[in-house]
Parts: structure tokens; sequence; C-alpha cells
């Protein structure tokens, strides 16, 4: 498991495979699947070791705060690595399929926005470990 640390130390793409492996569906779930079809069970697998969690980015939800419950549980993959460290707070918005992250950095007086149109998930993540475990900047102390 990495850690801060090392993926700073890290190329861009070593990064975001990184990140793609972290939001990998666990491959016990595939023995939770009752009604998929595995006639070809190499394939299937195949096909799903390439499929990892998502952010929900449409915006549109059936039960208000399934969007936000789903999107927080994936961002939250990533909070061993200190990514809430940096922030008094840190929250991804979409609308529409549009991304905008908001947060203050720890002991900051400014309240900032990014705009994040047009990034897929990994980019997101790439987004929010620039402003917070690769900027080096204060952090809360954690015991």
């Amino acid at each position: 498991m990495a850690t801060a640390e090392e993926l700073r130390s890290m190329s861009k793409e070593d990064v975001l495979a990184f990140i793609r492996k972290r939001l990998s569906f666990d491959k016990s779930l595939i023995e939770q699947f009752r009604y998929i079809n595995r006639d070809n069970t190499e394939e299937f697998r195949k096909n799903f070791e390439r499929e990892h969690y998502r952010f929900d980015m449409s915006g549109y939800e059936n039960k208000t705060g399934d969007n936000t419950l789903h999107n927080q549980f994936v961002l939250n993959k990533f909070a061993d690595l200190g990514i809430y460290d940096h922030t008094s707070y840190l929250f991804l918005d979409f609308y529409k399929g549009h991304p905008t992250l908001y947060y203050k950095y720890f002991n900051g007086l400014k309240n900032e926005e990014v705009d994040l149109a047009g990034f897929g998930t990994t980019e997101i993540i790439y987004e929010i470990f620039k402003i917070t475990i690769f900027t080096g900047g204060g952090r809360r102390r954690r015991i």
C-alpha cells in the first residue's frame, strides 16, 4: 500500500494507475453476483477487472442524498492517505455532470472552488491529491 510520500515521488501515470487499482472492485464481489452469466468465466473476470468505482456525476438522484453518499464513499477510499488532513472542509459537488470541488485549507482564510469540468473519476481524485497530499502545506495534527 502506497503512502502519500511515495505517491508524491511517482509519475502522474503511476499515480493514476494507483487510483484505478484502489477503486477497482474487490474480487470477492464477483462471488456475490447471482444472475450474471459466467459461461465464459475468464472473459467475465477480464472485463470485470477493468471496471472500478466511479463518481455519479449526474447530479440527479431517486432519493435525496444518494449521490452525495455514493460520491463520498468513493472519495473516502483515499482518506487514509490524508486528503482530509490539509483542509477544514473538502466537498465534491456534481450538477448536471459538472463537477466542482469546494474546500478550505486547514488554518486558511479563503474558501476555494475548483471547476473540474471534463475530468473523469481518476482525474478528479488526482486533482484532489494535488491540492491536498501533494501540497506539503499545513495539516491538522492526528494522533
